[in-house]
Parts: structure tokens; C-alpha cells; sequence
């Protein structure tokens, strides 16, 4: 991305910005830096000021270009102010500068769709490559949701927890960060609503586990409640996680037949800065994750290290949603006889400072802070866009797991993006992973049934290997079928070349195409070649490759 100077000032005359930061020095400092870029440049020194400054200049008919603000301030958090102004405007321009690094508060700027995440101390050229992006970008369209409370606990959201941290007056406070265990696996038997009703009876019973009820409760992720204390009371904060592990092992619902239990791990931790740092690192060294436990923080290198490296990768995450680096490359899959093109997988990566990241580098990390959703819709939209550039009448392969499905506005963003793009979407072929879990979801194989009446294909993996079998088949009826990798290098076996054989018979007579995952050599290939499988991939298909528009 250019940082020239002479392009940035153009329609600088037009410009306005909120500087928002309790430094004066930087504030000021950024404001002679920024006065070549905007006309006008107005410094707030707390979130009540700033909020009043937006309010005034909004009465008056007026905008500001862009609001740059700190997340730690007086009177009113970072956080909330821009909950705040976004609630006024929803298409307002913004950029958080703070040297706050943490996973929680990176993870809920990505929720609110800012434009950009600096970390102090303010580098020059992700300052210039921001506002770059900023002055080019079509005005945005996304609206955002915001609420109060959780809706299924009613306790308090990140947001608040945030703000409280967030605002310099507030004082230190002790911190329980509690973890459902293996929520994610009820959300699965049971669906959405069952396990909403077993959460909504769970946080019922914490709560009652508090002392005196002077606690306050906030929800701050799918899996995750946090407890605050006031004051130092780190023994009294063990005695209520003691109990709350204690009495969530033996607490349950029944629901479908299906009994409902789970476990607590709660991390504590006293303070105020880095106090959500220090409590995940106590969380994390709870020895046992199946039974539950708690653990007080204390200081470990390791731990420390491993954090921080977690850390760089999430900011690798919502630098590359920001500055639209995610890159989708392309893997050939070809015809086993003529070995011409049969079709093209594409495969997700990261482009951060010169080098490429693929999804075993942040995949992990990206599900746990609820970002794959947004990386797959930016790979999906990329995908489409470099449609044209590849040969036409070959179909695309991408990948949709259960964590994508679940997310209710997928079918509408790939079906935006296909009729912008001009995508037949009999050219396009979903990937399910999971499907088994999928088949367990009446919700998520709605989704999936939704997805090919829409027009686009199907197509399901490791077909042959673990409990897939016949019924998940008919189930789904997919309109692509890989053979798992497992069976294919076992094909030189008598047998397994006659089951293999027989199969993709039967699966030709449903009109299912199939295909060879993982044929990395000749050998293979030849015992594959008398099977009438149609196509095939690995590495001896050919090298992964990228497409660019120019």
C-alpha cells in the first residue's frame, strides 16, 4: 500500500478529525502530524468530552472524517465511546491507537468493524497505510448490533467489562474468569436452543453461588463468564470458584435424552492492567480441563511467552481483515488419464510482512477468539472475485466446516458476492468438513440442504475411513465425493482396489463424482487409473499457485 504523501493530502480540505487521548503531548504531537491531511483536527482528552464534541457536531449537520481514539480513558472507555458514537453512526470512520495488545480487546474492535488497530507506540507507516485505506474505501454499510446484557444470561457484555478496565478512575478489582468446558460438543447434540436453555439455568446457579450478592457477572464469550470482585479478595474469590466447581460437576439437565453436564475451569487474578492477560494465563494452567479446577495468577515466563506469541498472531488476523491480506491460493485437481484440469480447491492464507501464514498457523486461535467466520467470508469473497481469471467452466472447491454454517447470514454473503461477481453457482462447490456433526445439527444440515438449492454443488472427504458410511451419504447427497487419503494409498491392495472399485460404481449411479485425495506419486496413480475415478489430487496434481488481478 503507497504511503505517498502528495495522495494522501488530496481532499484534505474537506477533512476533519477527533483525536481522542489522555496524553496531551501525543495528542498534539498527532494532530501537527495529521494537519496535513485534514483541515481540521479537534483533541478530546477523556470519552465524555469526546462524546460530547461528536454529539455537538452532529447537531449541527456535520461529520467528522475520521475519530481516532485511545481505549484507556477517563470518564468513559474507549469501548463504549465508540459503541456510543457508532449508535449515532453507524458508517463513522474510526481508529483505535492503544497499547493495549490483548486477544479480548483485538478480538471485540474486529466485532465492531473499526478501521484500523495501532499499537503505541504509533508507527508512521500503519499509520499512513490506515488513513490510505480509509480515504479510498466506499462508504461503509455494515450495521452493527449492540446490546446491554447477554440475552441468555442477562448478565453484562464484554463491552461493559472493557469499559470498566478501560476508564482510568475505576479501581483495581479481584477477577474470576470462569470456562464452561466442552460447551461447544452441547451446542452440537442438542442444538441452539437446548443449550441456551441448559446455559441460562447454569449462570442461574452461579450466580446464586455468589457471596452476597454485590458481584456483577458479564458474559465475555461463547464459553466464557467473568466475576468481579471489588477489591482485593483473592480468598474469598478461591472459596466461590471452590464451590462453583464443586456444584457445576453434578449439575445437569436432560434434553432429547441426551443428559447435559459440564465443567468449570475458572482463572483468578487481581488488578487492573492486564488484568484480562493475567487471568487467561491462570485459566490456561488449570491442570485439569475435564473435571474443572481453578488457579490463582502467578508470574510465568512460558506462559507469558506463549500468550504473547497468541497475541502476534491474532494481530497477524485483524491486520489481514483490515488490509485485506488474506489471500486465497489454488490447488489443482486434474483427470487421472489425460490429467487435464478438473477443478480448483482453494486454500486460505496469510500474507503478513512478506511471508505466508497457511490456517495450521491461526486456525486454532481464530476459532477460539470467533474470527473464522470472517476469514472465510473474506476468502469466499476474494475467491469469487478471481473467478474469472481461471478457467470458466472448471469448478471451485471451498472449504465450509460447522463454524462457518452456524453463522445465519453465510447463504446471503456468498449469494451477494456470486451475482456481483457473475458466479454461476453451479460453478462453485462447497466443501462441508464435519459432516458427520453436521448430520447430528438439524439446523446446521438445513444450512447445507439451503446451500445446494441455492444452486451450488457439494462435496464431502474422507469418505471410506472412521464412521462415515452409507446414510451420511443418501443424507447429504453430495454432488462430490473424496476418497480419504487412507483408503487410496491402500489401493494397491487386491480388496481395497475392488472396494474402491465398486464404490465409485455405486457412486456414479447416483450421479456422485469422485475423487482421490492425497496421490502424491506414479505408483499411486497407476493402481488408481483402472478405478473410473474422476479426478485427483496431492501433490502430484501440481504446486499450489496464487492469482492476481494485475
Amino acid at each position: 500500500m503507497s504511503n505517498d504523501i502528495l495522495k494522501l493530502k488530496e481532499g484534505s480540505e474537506t477533512r476533519s478529525v477527533l483525536i481522542v487521548d489522555d496524553d496531551p503531548e501525543l495528542s498534539e504531537s498527532l494532530s501537527r502530524i495529521l494537519q496535513v491531511f485534514f483541515k481540521e483536527c479537534i483533541i478530546a482528552s477523556d470519552g465524555e468530552e469526546a462524546y460530547s464534541l461528536y454529539c455537538s457536531r452532529q447537531e449541527q449537520g456535520g461529520s467528522f472524517t475520521l475519530v481516532i481514539s485511545d481505549l484507556e480513558l477517563p470518564k468513559m472507555g474507549g469501548l463504549r465511546l465508540i459503541k456510543q458514537i457508532r449508535s449515532l453512526n453507524e458508517r463513522q470512520a474510526i481508529l483505535i491507537l492503544s497499547a493495549h495488545d490483548e486477544a479480548e480487546y483485538m478480538a471485540e474492535a474486529i466485532r465492531l468493524d473499526v478501521e484500523g488497530y495501532l499499537i503505541k507506540p504509533l508507527s508512521m507507516p500503519k499509520l499512513f497505510e490506515s488513513l490510505e485505506k480509509i480515504f479510498t474505501q466506499p462508504q461503509r454499510d455494515t450495521s452493527l448490533i449492540f446490546f446491554e446484557n447477554d440475552p441468555i444470561t442477562g448478565w453484562k457484555s464484554f463491552q461493559e467489562l472493557a469499559d470498566r478496565i478501560q476508564t482510568l478512575e475505576s479501581p483495581p478489582f479481584t477477577l474470576l474468569r470462569i470456562k464452561v468446558n466442552h460447551l461447544s460438543n452441547i451446542f452440537k447434540f442438542v442444538g441452539d436452543t437446548f443449550a441456551n436453555e441448559y446455559l441460562e439455568e447454569l449462570s442461574t446457579l452461579l450466580q446464586s453461588i455468589s457471596h452476597e450478592g454485590k458481584e456483577h457477572f458479564y458474559r465475555i464469550g461463547t464459553d466464557e463468564f467473568s466475576l468481579v470482585l471489588e477489591g482485593h479478595q483473592i480468598d474469598l474469590a478461591t472459596t466461590i470458584a471452590s464451590n462453583m466447581v464443586s456444584v457445576a460437576r453434578y449439575f445437569h439437565t436432560s434434553e432429547k435424552g441426551i443428559v447435559l453436564n459440564s465443567s468449570l475451569s475458572i482463572g483468578i487474578t487481581y488488578g487492573k492492567e492486564n488484568i484480562l492477560f493475567h487471568s487467561k494465563l491462570a485459566l490456561d494452567t488449570v491442570a485439569d480441563h475435564i473435571g474443572g479446577g481453578y488457579n490463582v495468577y502467578v508470574s510465568n515466563d512460558q506462559n507469558v511467552s506463549n500468550h504473547k506469541k497468541s497475541q502476534e498472531i491474532l494481530r497477524m488476523i485483524f491486520n489481514a481483515l483490515h488490509e485485506e491480506s488474506i489471500v486465497p491460493f489454488f490447488a489443482l485437481m486434474r483427470t487421472p488419464g489425460s490429467r487435464e484440469v478438473f477443478g480448483y480447491e482453494s486454500v486460505v492464507k496469510i500474507r503478513n510482512n512478506d511471508h505466508l501464514y497457511g490456517s495450521d498457523t491461526f486456525r486454532s486461535i481464530a476459532l477460539d477468539m470467533g474470527q473464522m467466520g470472517m476469514i472465510t467470508r473474506s476468502v469466499i469473497r476474494r475467491t469469487f472475485e478471481l473467478k474469472k481469471l481461471l478457467d470458466p467452466i472448471r469448478p471451485i472447491f471451498l472449504t465450509l466446516s460447522e463454524t462457518e454454517l452456524s453463522d445465519e447470514s453465510l447463504l446471503s454473503y456468498i449469494l451477494f458476492w456470486a451475482e456481483r461477481n457473475e458466479i454461476t453457482p453451479s460453478n462453485i462447490c462447497f466443501h462441508i468438513v464435519d459432516a458427520l456433526k453436521i448430520l447430528q445439527n438439524d439446523h446446521l444440515l438445513a444450512c447445507v440442504k439451503t446451500i445446494q438449492q441455492s444452486g451450488f454443488k457439494i462435496m464431502i472427504s474422507q469418505f471410506g475411513v472412521g464412521d462415515f458410511n452409507i446414510m451420511t451419504l443418501l443424507s447429504l447427497r453430495p454432488d462430490y465425493l473424496k476418497f480419504s487419503p487412507e483408503l487410496i494409498k491402500k489401493a494397491d491392495n487386491p480388496d481395497i482396489h475392488f472396494i474402491l472399485s465398486k464404490l465409485t460404481e455405486s457412486m456414479h449411479h447416483l450421479e456422485i463424482q469422485c475423487i482421490a485425495q492425497g496421490v502424491d506419486d506414479e505408483k499411486t496413480l497407476e493402481y488408481i487409473n483402472g478405478l473410473d475415478i474422476d479426478a485427483f489430487c496431492g501433490s502430484l496434481a501440481g504446486n499450489i499457485f496464487e492469482v492476481t488481478n494485475g
